[in-house]
């Protein structure tokens, strides 16, 4: 069964509770994140001309983008390839690769993949995360004043939860309890805010921001401690306990990037 047979028979074998996700609200957004593992530099590099000659410009066609290729600074492993790709629902993801190989110039251009040599593959493995935006920030957004500066980065944060139910009350703080505009006041310039449906080290949820330089960023995290809006929210008994485990990762966009 390919992806877009299951999408078809999900709806019907698996009832009411299946259709929330297939039909959700496409206001927001559903993120894919798959972290690739090169084992070598020659590796790494054959597999960002993959990126920057098939997946983005047929991904783009496909009407998916914009579309982030990161390599970490901070928090990762320095051989990682990040990729962020943003649908518009979960039926773009889930039928996505299915259409990537239907098309004519990605098998001529991704033949390393389709065709991959078992001594010189093409990543050594991946993994994959999707994430559905929140309700407060529903789509991707790139902060103006970083667009195409050679010297931005982004700050990607991993918060766990000990429980489905603490993770949602985490959810909660950044939507309804405000956090989210927070962030936005004191210049922490969020880009995108996901809960995790699947992936690794589940309940979590993951957040993006971007700042154009280190100074920028050190001085919105410590402009945000200090503000009114957080002090009026972080010790409030609903939301105490929400977060278990907290990854920081730092990175730096590839030259094919988009975001």
């Amino acid at each position: 069964m390919n992806r877009r047979d299951f999408l078809a028979t999900a709806a019907v074998v698996g009832g009411a509770s299946t259709v929330p996700i297939l039909a959700a609200d496409e206001t927001r957004q559903f993120y894919q994140f798959i972290r690739f593992e090169s084992a070598t530099n020659f590796q790494l590099s054959r597999l960002e001309n993959y990126l920057d000659k098939a997946l983005i410009p047929v991904s783009n066609r496909l009407g998916i983008g914009p579309i982030g290729v990161f390599r970490p600074r901070f928090g990762a492993h320095g051989l990682d390839t990040f990729v962020l790709l943003p649908h518009a629902s979960f039926a773009s993801f889930v039928t996505f690769w299915d259409q990537l190989e239907d098309d004519a110039y990605y098998q001529q251009q991704s033949s390393d993949l389709i065709n991959p040599d078992a001594k010189n593959p093409l990543f050594y493995r991946y993994e994959t995360t999707v994430m559905h935006a929140f309700t407060h920030l529903p789509v991707l957004t790139i902060p103006e004043h970083i667009r195409g500066k050679s010297g931005r980065f982004y700050e990607m944060r991993i918060y766990e939860s000990h429980s489905a139910a603490k993770a949602r009350l985490k959810i909660e703080m950044f939507n309804q309890g405000g956090e989210i505009g927070v962030f936005k006041q004191t210049g922490l310039n969020p880009v995108l805010f996901g809960e995790t449906i699947a992936g690794p080290k589940m309940p979590n949820l993951i957040y993006m921001l971007g700042f154009e330089n280190m100074e920028e960023q050190t001085k919105a995290w410590s402009t945000f401690r200090d503000s009114e809006g957080w002090a009026k929210i972080k010790d409030l008994p609903r939301y105490q306990d929400t977060v278990s485990g907290i990854t920081d990762i730092l990175l730096a966009p590839t030259s094919c990037s988009q975001i």
